[in-house]
């Protein structure tokens, strides 16, 4: 059976890390508002931007800036039988902390959103404990994480300098696409205040845009969005309500359950049953 799952984990209270392991050739459409340290374990990670392809091999590091809009899928040997990735998401304000403890070189302005890294001990050590922490479920301690990631972005930085201006030109705040924020990021449980912030406006101006753009509230949008997304799943890869709950951004059946029946006026046991 196709098997396609996802563990976020926190640090503080922004949703930082994540793995994701399948066995089905799902394309995933993103729209980060963190740029993303992306690890592939297993496989191969596949990244469509507007403008090139990339690939992302088994042990292979990369970057992804913020507010690119791609398309990732994976691909695996047979003797794999499936791919594995983990997601490290680098806030403006994390990376800006960390880039004020290095020294930089002449700052230049970089027109790529995509780049390749090159593994070192310490930036292996700092993914081995991002990974123990999302494969255990625990919250990374964010004073931990903060000094590996300098640690291995200090080692990154002697073997290759212009690791270090990548990563000032993709802490540079800037409003993003609220629009395609909030529909490729809709299922994470994110507070308001930290959506704002990474949409690079206030909570008054995210608040206003919102309302603007949807002609909506954030709650009631993200979920509708939520369930349309879990009504989907069951009909198109027949996911059973016990599973869809939990990858549709809900934590509780009961609750899911409750507000399905109320925007389609059937249960979703009767819906799947429906389509069966």
């Amino acid at each position: 059976m196709d098997e396609h799952r996802i563990k976020y984990i926190q640090c503080g209270d922004v949703q930082i890390a994540a793995s994701c392991e399948t066995n089905c050739e799902r394309k995933t459409e993103v729209y980060h508002p963190s740029t993303l340290l992306l690890y592939t374990q297993k496989g191969n990670l596949h990244i469509t931007t507007k403008d090139q392809s990339y690939i992302i091999a088994s042990g292979e590091y990369a970057v992804l800036k913020k507010y690119t809009e791609a398309t990732m899928f994976k691909t695996w040997s047979e003797e794999e039988r499936e791919a594995k990735t983990y997601g490290f998401g680098l806030t403006n304000e994390f990376l800006e902390r960390v880039i004020s403890e290095i020294s930089l070189p002449n700052k230049k302005s970089l027109s790529e959103s995509f780049f390749k890294l090159k593994a070192t001990k310490k930036l292996d050590a700092l993914m081995e404990s991002i990974i123990l922490h999302v494969d255990t479920n625990d919250e990374l301690d964010k004073k931990l994480v903060e000094q590996k990631t300098i640690e291995a972005l200090k080692a990154l930085a002697e073997a290759d300098v212009k690791i270090l201006e990548i990563f000032h030109e993709f802490s540079i705040k800037q409003q993003g696409d609220l629009e395609k924020l909030m529909k490729h990021n809709f299922l994470y449980k994110i507070p308001l205040k930290v959506l704002a912030v990474q949409s690079g406006r206030s909570l008054s101006t995210f608040n206003r845009d919102f309302k603007k753009l949807f002609n909506d509230t954030p709650h009631n949008w993200i979920k509708k969005q939520r369930l349309y997304f879990a009504k989907k799943m069951m009909k198109e890869h027949k996911m059973k309500p016990s599973h869809v709950y939990l990858e549709s951004g809900f934590e509780d059946l009961a609750h899911f359950s409750k507000a399905f029946k109320k925007q389609f006026n059937k249960t979703p046991r009767d819906f799947y049953k429906s389509i069966l």
